[in-house]
């Protein structure tokens, strides 16, 4: 005997039917329906750093909401930061109060080294740094002041003593004018290695320390020129076990028989050794100490800050001032910190010089191997030269 179909109790043959459509159809839909539309990425807040209060303090901020640990490294005296991060994934540290003076630093994002991406002030170097200043009351030297201001221009040149062109920044004093006959001294300034021509300008502040000085009138205007220093490609220093050898020898040609021709014929540069000076830092200090020794009808003014001094055949490479002591430039300024690592080569070098009856002013700082020891020196020997 066939026994009835069943239904669930309640529900009537038509409405099982109907809500068996509904399934089907919905399972349809759902096969063939578009992916859900993803939710909006969550919006980066807007950063500011680094942050600069009247109290000196700084803050540094920085958007990274997956990283596990951020340090604010390389801040002068001050051990590495640790960052806090608040809910939204922005990171902040503060330290403070700083003294009056430029700072540079970088970030540290688990492990990764990197420069602020909210800081438009950028030492370049192999591992490029972030800058910032604290300002002095009154005003440090190396600030930007109310007063008048004179140009940096930057070139490119060609030379055959260099593996490819080369930039070079040229400061100009207030008031410059080249249609005037006014001839103004020339000072050579050096950059370090691993540093490119804007260095003196955008760590040391070269050109705002002129301005102050000129305005000041504890220097006279002038010209300064400030070269590429490295005519042998830095990349293959790794490959070449002497390439501070022959890239010096290279800066020494270029800079002799190339550089100051250029200088001379583009700008109201005085072409007499008297009103010639040069001066650099670390790999450019022992530039300047070769070049300028070694050229005594080019180089009146000699100076070098840490420098890299030389260490060998210094009787043969400066035999000139050696043997006659009318050769010997008027000033011959080095000055080195403390802390420097470079401390016992330049002082092997000023023995040397004193054996020889050369005279040279000494300067020892306290400071190490940095940039505030070298903007603290440029004054002082620029307001020596051409007196």
């Amino acid at each position: 005997m066939n026994r009835p179909t069943q239904t669930p109790r309640g529900w009537s043959r038509p409405f099982l039917a109907a809500a068996l459509l509904l399934a089907c159809s919905a399972v349809a839909y759902s096969e063939n329906a578009p992916d859900p539309v993803p939710a909006a990425p969550k919006r980066a807040p807007q950063v500011v750093s680094p942050e600069v209060t009247s109290d000196d303090h700084v803050t540094f901020r920085i958007y990274a909401p997956n990283a596990r640990a951020v340090t604010v490294n390389g801040i002068r005296h001050l051990p590495d930061q640790a960052m806090t991060k608040d809910d939204n994934g922005l990171w902040s540290a503060t330290v403070g109060p700083l003294s009056p003076d430029i700072y540079s630093y970088v970030f540290s994002i688990d492990g990764a080294i990197v420069t602020d991406p909210h800081d438009r002030d950028i030492k370049k170097y192999f591992q490029s740094e972030s800058l910032f200043e604290v300002p002095g009351n009154p005003p440090i030297l190396a600030e930007m002041q109310a007063v008048p201001h004179g140009v940096v221009h930057h070139e490119y040149y060609a030379s055959k003593f260099r593996s490819a062109e080369a930039g070079v920044e040229v400061y100009t004093p207030p008031g410059y004018d080249p249609r005037a006959e006014t001839l103004y001294p020339v000072v050579y300034l050096l950059h370090g290695f691993g540093d490119r021509e804007e260095a003196w300008v955008d760590a040391g502040h070269a050109n705002w320390i002129i301005d102050n000085l000129i305005s000041q009138g504890r220097i006279e205007p002038m010209i300064v020129v400030m070269p590429y220093g490295h005519p042998v490609a830095v990349e293959k220093r790794d490959s070449m076990k002497d390439y501070s050898e022959r890239n010096d020898a290279a800066m020494e040609k270029d800079l002799v028989a190339n550089l100051i021709p250029l200088v001379e014929r583009g700008y109201r540069a005085d072409p007499r050794a008297k009103k010639r000076a040069i001066v650099g830092l670390s790999m450019g200090g022992g530039q300047s100490l070769e070049i300028g020794l070694g050229h005594p009808e080019l180089f009146d003014w000699v100076g070098a800050f840490s420098a890299a001094a030389p260490e060998k055949d210094m009787d043969k490479t400066f035999a000139q001032i050696v043997k006659d002591p009318a050769l010997r430039p008027h000033l011959l300024w080095i000055g080195v910190g403390k802390e420097d690592f470079l401390l016992k080569r330049n002082q092997a070098f000023h023995e040397w010089l004193g054996q020889k009856g050369i005279v040279s002013t000494w300067v020892v700082s306290d400071g190490g191997h940095e940039w505030p020891v070298w903007r603290a020196y440029l004054p002082q020997f620029l307001e020596l030269a051409f007196r």
